[in-house]
């Protein structure tokens, strides 16, 4: 603890940029819109499908424009880019606030999930990862804190300022807020923009320029391994009181299971970054999704009412190791120079799964197949991407291109 103590304040600049960049990424993220839906389905007067449709469809498209504007941290000082994501989404939520048509909803929705969801994270991730050498692992872990704590706290204030002052107002106080704890913290790190390009492989770095990634084997199996876990969490989420209705769960325990999430999530990042500066986010890269394996299968062999608080925390233990373990396995294979380029690639997979999880979930269970055995189903393409993970170690010098 002591160490963790003199590091945080070593850092303590850097550190408080990427935690507050990741808790206010949750303003563009699904369970915080969520909490905003059925306002928005009474005012523009929609249906919950149609919503729903226009949600995935706006996702996709922020999720191919995240790899235009998140390679440019490669040639910006961090708080220059890091101002750049933040004003896009503040405009974005003053947008949302303002929206009294549903072309306006759109853009406002469209806007903050690709400022919000994507760009506030891949900066806090990429921008840690690039200046970190040594502790990284720690830096990482820490900063990424900063999601279930969004998790936890913004519900807890939305719910009373939306009842109070209606949704609109609400928007704008978290808007208030953010520019109050964020604008700081950006000035701060003026310091520190500049990054010197270090990696544990150097090999990967060298014409790295060069490198289609697109065509090289590695750069699937880590997209396979980044794209399987928003895919399961985010299309559970969605249909969590769908499951418990059908299995006879109250929505109370629901949410009590949910809670789980969270927690685990949380635990498993303050000791993520220990784990990763002593064994290297490669070594642990086919490991952190056995929880999630788990929880899946689990899952699909009892229904009773206790495995989803189990299943719900062994899904954060893996979400949390692996917001950890996947970046700083990046920035091993690949170095510095161009992390912003290639994070913005994954960036992009990662809210696609996002966008595709829900509908997919939906497809399954409109044709009647069972939770368990749609919980089997993804369960298998776990374990099939554990195993393709494992190439990375076996195979890592033919990887490398």
């Amino acid at each position: 603890m002591r160490n963790w103590l003199k590091f945080v304040n070593n850092n303590k600049r850097l550190l408080n940029f990427g935690f507050l960049f990741n808790f206010f990424s949750a303003l563009g993220q699904t369970f915080f819109i969520s909490l905003f839906v059925p306002y928005w389905i009474e005012t523009f007067k929609i249906t919950n499908a149609s919503f729903g449709s226009i949600y995935a469809i706006l996702t996709i498209i922020s999720a191919f424009l995240i790899s235009f504007f998140g390679r440019f941290i490669d040639k910006m000082p961090l708080s220059k880019f890091g101002q750049f994501i933040f004003s896009g989404l503040m405009i974005s939520v003053i947008i949302l606030s303002q929206a009294y048509n549903l072309v306006v909803l759109m853009i406002g929705l469209f806007l903050v999930r690709l400022f919000g969801q994507g760009l506030m994270t891949h900066t806090s991730s990429t921008g840690i990862a690039k200046y970190f050498t040594d502790q990284r692992g720690k830096a990482l872990g820490f900063t990424a804190l900063g999601h279930p704590a969004g998790q936890f706290i913004l519900p807890l204030l939305i719910v009373p300022f939306i009842a109070f002052s209606g949704w609109r107002n609400s928007l704008l106080y978290i808007a208030a807020a953010a520019i109050v704890l964020v604008v700081p913290s950006l000035w701060a790190i003026k310091p520190v923009a500049k990054f010197e390009s270090k990696t544990i492989d150097t090999k990967s770095k060298t014409n790295s320029n060069n490198i289609n990634y697109f065509k090289s084997a590695k750069f699937w199996i880590i997209s396979a391994n980044i794209f399987v876990v928003p895919f399961i969490c985010t299309a559970v989420f969605l249909y969590q009181y769908t499951i418990g209705q059908m299995k006879g769960w109250p929505a109370s325990w629901i949410a009590f299971s949910f809670s789980f999430f969270a927690i685990s999530s949380a635990i498993s990042l303050l000791f993520s970054g220990s784990v990763v500066d002593r064994y290297t986010g490669l070594k642990l890269f086919p490991l952190y999704l056995i929880p999630a394996l788990l929880a899946l299968l689990l899952f699909s062999i009892s229904g009773h009412k206790f495995i989803f608080p189990l299943f719900y925390a062994l899904m954060g233990l893996s979400a949390g190791l692996g917001n950890t373990v996947k970046t700083a396995m990046q920035v091993e294979i690949y170095g510095t120079d161009n992390l912003g380029k290639i994070r913005s690639y994954f960036s992009t997979l990662l809210v696609l799964s996002t966008a595709l999880g829900p509908p997919v979930f939906g497809f399954l269970i409109d044709y009647n197949f069972s939770f368990n055995a749609i919980m089997f189903a993804f369960g298998c393409v776990v374990l099939l991407i554990i195993g393709l993970s494992f190439k990375l170690l076996g195979k890592r010098s033919n990887l490398m291109v």
